[in-house]
């Protein structure tokens, strides 16, 4: 969450270094994990996901080869794993419960990080894994698998509590509403523009809160019934 769309909570071990199974359940040194995500994401603002090679990572970390794999399977584990763990580093991902969509929504925009002009330049790398992710279907899948599934979650959690309390209506097919905030945050991306708690603000307020709590089809005479 947070503005970016980039979000995951670790807890599916991607974010983090383990043993592979069979390997024992000793975890792995936590600060190792750290310096080869750091590694990897320089890597990446330097050279771009299609230059950069493991051989590159262990040598920026000061680690073997070795220590990556037993981590991470491939690179385009590394380099996901790298994304959350940067993400991470700019505050909290979790979006609590106030008690009401609008209070949720003030959440959100409050969890929206103030970035320098260092984070800045770092969108550039988020746009070259994009274009990467395009060519190397294993990038692709792990950006969808583990860098999109928190966020697309975490705010369907938002929506479903909403939906509980009754600020909207039941039976709405909410599915592609977190595709929407989070495809105009690429569209942000793609065309330079910063992605600010004022930027992420106006989508929530001015598209997706009016978009889900509309009143259903059904109510409003259109003569065709909401999605059961």
């Amino acid at each position: 969450m947070g503005g970016l769309g980039i979000v995951a909570d670790g807890s599916d071990g991607i974010g983090a270094g383990r043993r592979k199974v069979g390997a024992g359940p000793r975890r792995l040194d936590p600060a190792r994990d750290a310096a080869i995500l750091r590694a990897t994401f320089d890597g990446l603002a330097e050279l771009g996901y299609e230059l950069l090679s493991m051989d590159d990572i262990a040598t920026r970390a000061h680690v073997g080869k070795a220590a990556i794999y037993r981590r991470w399977s491939s690179k385009a584990e590394v380099t996901v794993a790298a994304m959350i763990w940067w993400r991470e580093q700019m505050g909290a991902v979790t979006v609590p419960d106030t008690g009401s969509l609008r209070g949720d929504i003030e959440a959100i925009v409050a969890m929206v990080p103030k970035f320098d002009g260092d984070d800045r330049s770092t969108f550039g790398v988020l746009l070259g894994l994009a274009n990467a992710a395009r060519r190397d279907p294993e990038l692709g899948a792990a950006i969808r698998d583990h860098a999109l599934v928190r966020p697309r979650q975490a705010f369907r959690e938002v929506l479903d509590r909403a939906v509980a309390r009754g600020e909207i209506p039941s039976g709405r097919d909410l599915t592609l509403v977190p595709d929407v905030l989070h495809g105009m945050n690429a569209l942000r991306l793609m065309t330079g523009q910063s992605i600010d708690r004022a930027y992420v603000r106006r989508v929530l307020e001015d598209i997706i809160v009016p978009l889900v709590t509309a009143p259903a089809p059904d109510e409003v005479g259109s003569g065709r019934p909401s999605r059961p």
